[in-house]
């Protein structure tokens, strides 16, 4: 199974967060089965236990706004210890409050941040 992309968390954060039934199922040791019923469509999805919960944490739908409001308006501190796996990033924001996620999700951020200070600026 290939890895998904940040876009495509993004979609299914969305599909989690409108969902009316979740249903998790457990394949493998690493790799769950997440079903999300919105009352018409039942859409399945096969994640990686830590994209599942980074899903649950409502991290790329909310938190991510979080982090890029605060890089365009403020200022973000971002501190990098890839001996940790999952989680090899800590982004603090500037009410103090720190999130975690992985370099392919900061770089991600990055763009975003950087997008919406040229549009700020134009």
């Amino acid at each position: 199974m290939p890895k998904l992309r940040v876009e495509e968390l993004i979609e299914i954060n969305d599909f989690y967060n409108g969902a009316t039934r979740v249903t998790i199922t457990h394949a493998t040791s690493n790799k769950v089965l997440l079903e999300l019923y919105d009352g018409r469509d039942l859409e399945e999805f096969i994640l990686s236990k830590r994209d599942l919960i980074m899903v649950l944490r409502n991290f790329y739908v909310e938190d991510i706004c979080d982090i890029v409001h605060s890089g365009v308006c403020g200022h973000i501190d971002v501190k990098i210890d890839k001996k940790i796996e999952h989680y090899p990033v800590q982004i603090t924001v500037e009410d103090g409050h720190k999130y975690y996620c992985n370099l392919e999700e900061l770089n991600y951020i990055y763009n975003i941040i950087e997008y919406q200070k040229n549009v700020k600026n134009t």
